[in-house]
């Protein structure tokens, strides 16, 4: 009988499983294969790297920053996933589908965070969340003001805005508060999901239109008023994020002098 467990068959079996499948049938080459996975270690994460235990782990999300930037996640989700999809049913009304609308917000922020990372490597987080909310504001606001083909423009300056409020938020975490680990990411992540599930049917209450599409003149018109209120959650965030940029800077220099 052929010995699964030969010495470097597994390693094999890792290298080329369709060459193993063919050489020694899939039986032998799916055992080896389980063999060389099971015998496999998973790699420790930064936090048990770091030599941080699990009760400081779960004990660094109640600190006071990251209680701060978790209220921030709430206002940030709101801003990007709370507003989206009304965004493209308004603008709809310009002749225009609104599946392209948002294929047209979403695609500006696919390429952004696609080659953002130079952008936030070159700057800092908090800077780059301080912006974000200044530009979501400024597109939230144009987008209630705006008619006709502005509407498309103002929707650019909102989809460049909201961008990078998600991943930075996570990055924040990742960077400035590594002790809370995996799940400080995973919380901060739910946060922002619970965000938009709450502020989506609040949303539509709000417009007279809970489940359906943006039709009358007069809900294009509480849709737009809307939008003007909204923009004072990342108005909001714009105080919120410079502070948080004052304390991260007056951290980082009594750090300086620390050592």
């Amino acid at each position: 009988m052929f010995d699964v467990f030969r010495p470097g068959l597994a390693a094999e079996a890792l290298i080329d499983l369709r060459f193993m499948q063919r050489r020694y049938g899939p039986e032998i080459a799916n055992k080896a294969m389980a063999r060389a996975l099971f015998n496999e270690r998973f790699p420790v994460t930064d936090r048990v790297s770091m030599g941080i235990s699990e009760g400081k782990m779960w004990a660094s999300l109640a600190t006071p920053l990251y209680l701060f930037i978790g209220f921030c996640m709430l206002l940030t989700a709101a801003t990007e996933l709370g507003t989206n999809q009304r965004i493209g049913a308004i603008l709809g009304n310009t002749g225009t589908s609104a599946i392209l609308v948002l294929a047209f917000i979403n695609g500006i922020m696919a390429l952004g965070r696609l080659f953002g990372g130079d952008l936030v490597h070159r700057i800092s987080i908090p800077v780059v969340l301080l912006a974000s909310a200044v530009i979501s504001t400024l597109g939230l606001y144009m987008m209630s003001i705006s008619t006709g083909g502005m509407l498309w423009v103002s929707a650019a300056v909102f989809a460049v805005g909201i961008t990078f409020f998600w991943p930075n938020m996570l990055g924040f975490i990742a960077e400035y508060i590594p002790e809370s680990g995996a799940l400080g990411l995973s919380v901060m992540g739910g946060l922002g999901m619970l965000s938009a599930g709450v502020a989506q049917p609040i949303i539509g209450s709000m417009l007279g239109d809970p489940g359906g599409e943006i039709e009358t003149a007069a809900q294009v018109d509480a849709a737009a008023s809307f939008l003007g209120n909204m923009a004072l959650l990342p108005a909001i965030l714009i105080v919120l994020f410079g502070g948080l940029l004052v304390y991260m800077r007056s951290r980082k220099g009594e750090t300086v002098l620390a050592n």
